[in-house]
C-alpha cells in the first residue's frame, strides 16, 4: 500500500464518518506503512501477517489526528483484497473488537494475524 493510498483512504474515512484532518506523526505513518514489508522480509510472515501489521501499526502509532482505527482496518482490507484474499468473512463487529482489543492492549499483532487466518480465505 503507498502512502498516497493510506491518505485516500483516510480522507474519505473522515469525509463519511467525520474528525479532524492531518498529520500527528509522520515518523509514525511512515514506520507503519514500512512495517508489512519488515514483516515479509525479515519475518518471513504470509499475508495474514502483513495485513495484521497494517492495522495494527496505523492502530498503535496514530499517526493521523483522528480515524486511525478506521484507516488501519480500510487499509487492511484493500490490502487483503488486492492480494487475492476474499474479506467478506469477517465481519464489522469482529473488525470493531479486533480494533478495539489492539487499543486496549488485549490483542497483538499475532492474535490480529489469527483473526485474519480464522476468518478469511485465500
Amino acid at each position: 500500500m503507498t502512502r498516497a493510498r493510506v491518505e485516500t483512504f483516510h480522507r474519505r474515512s473522515l469525509e463519511d464518518h467525520g474528525g479532524q484532518d492531518g498529520i500527528r506523526n509522520e515518523h509514525g505513518l511512515e514506520s507503519a506503512l514500512a512495517q508489512p514489508m519488515n514483516v515479509y522480509f525479515y519475518g518471513q510472515g504470509d499475508l495474514y501477517d502483513m495485513a495484521a501489521a497494517y492495522a495494527y501499526h496505523l492502530a498503535e502509532n496514530q499517526p493521523f489526528i483522528d480515524g486511525n482505527k478506521r484507516t488501519a482496518v480500510v487499509t487492511t482490507l484493500m490490502f487483503l483484497e488486492s492480494s487475492g484474499v476474499l474479506t467478506s468473512g469477517i465481519t464489522n463487529a469482529q473488525l470493531y473488537d479486533s480494533m478495539i482489543a489492539i487499543a486496549e492492549k488485549r490483542l497483538d499483532k499475532t492474535g490480529l494475524a489469527a483473526v485474519f487466518r480464522e476468518q478469511l480465505k485465500a
